[in-house]
């Protein structure tokens, strides 16, 4: 590559922000159980969507405090970095069920065993066993049971 085509090309990526080399991100609010998507790096710009917590972004590019962000939705704007956690293979997860806002935590893998508490949005719980789309979790008051993993985001 021509010395000064590498320059000029290195200069406009520096002025149009630092990439970012894409990375699994999840969704860290649950304070209010969201986090705005904007047209642009600051707080000033239009909201877009509101993302709910625990869902995934994929990385873009960064500017400032702000990442550029793919959403599981498919939407793509500027969230700020401070609300986004690493997806890594975190044991825990968080409650997200749209619907009604809770998920009830069971004697057993399915709907027909009895119900020992309802878990609301927000709340986390730890993965202890699996079962098809059913998993033992403990949940934050230390209550023990089964839920559907399909109303858990990490």
């Amino acid at each position: 590559m021509d010395r000064r085509l590498f320059i000029t090309a290195s200069a406009a990526a520096l002025l149009a922000g630092t990439s970012a080399r894409a990375e699994r991100m999840l969704v860290n609010s649950p304070g209010d159980g969201f986090l705005n998507l904007r047209s642009g790096p600051g707080s000033g710009f239009n909201i877009l969507y509101q993302m709910p917590h625990g869902s995934s972004v994929e990385t873009l590019e960064s500017a400032g405090g702000w990442v550029r962000v793919r959403h599981e939705s498919g939407a793509v704007g500027w969230a700020f970095a401070r609300y986004l956690a690493s997806a890594g293979t975190s044991p825990f997860r968080y409650i997200y069920s749209a619907g009604d806002g809770y998920l009830n935590l069971r004697t057993g893998p399915g709907t027909k065993f009895n119900i020992i508490r309802r878990m609301y949005n927000g709340e986390e719980v730890r993965l202890l066993e699996r079962r098809g789309s059913w998993v033992r979790v403990r949940h934050e008051s230390g209550a023990v049971g089964w839920a559907s993993e399909k109303f858990m985001r990490r």
